[in-house]
């Protein structure tokens, strides 16, 4: 009788494992600094919280994210680009986002993967800024590893 219940509660605890891995990884997570700025991940954000975080943050943004987190974010909230200082698309070189949306960002980049773009990202150097990176889509872990794995060196 006593194994049944080691039985049936594996799978609880299996599921409350699980659900606490996939909640850590939607988190804003904080990386600490590089070259000056806070850096911070966050996989696949609602874009009315990415929204709300970067008009938060207390430095102008420099933005890491995917084509279609970049036009969902201008279709929502065009204000929110005023806060954005560089918006780095990494998987697709069309910029989507309408010229009035885009005007007070002083910087935007679309590359087609994010070696190229992580290239431009060695040569900045502006502190008192925030680089935030989002990840989206198939190759979310890949992108993430790999731009975690920048920062630390």
């Amino acid at each position: 009788m006593e194994e049944k219940r080691v039985l049936q509660q594996n799978p609880l605890l299996e599921a409350r494992q699980e659900a606490l891995k996939r909640a850590e990884s939607t988190v804003l997570r904080p990386l600490g600094k590089w070259q000056g700025m806070d850096v911070f991940t966050w996989y696949k954000p609602s874009v009315y919280e990415l929204s709300a975080v970067i008009s938060a943050f207390p430095f102008p943004v420099c933005w890491f994210g995917t084509s279609d987190a970049v036009q969902e974010l201008a279709t929502v909230d065009p204000s929110c680009f005023k806060s954005i200082t560089w918006v780095a698309q990494y998987d697709n070189s069309q910029v989507a986002v309408p010229a009035d949306v885009a005007a007070p960002v002083p910087l935007i980049t679309a590359t087609e993967n994010l070696e190229d773009t992580l290239m431009f990202l060695g040569e900045l150097k502006q502190p008192k800024r925030v680089l935030l990176f989002t990840c989206q889509g198939n190759e979310w872990k890949t992108n993430l590893k790999l731009f975690e794995e920048f920062i630390q060196k």
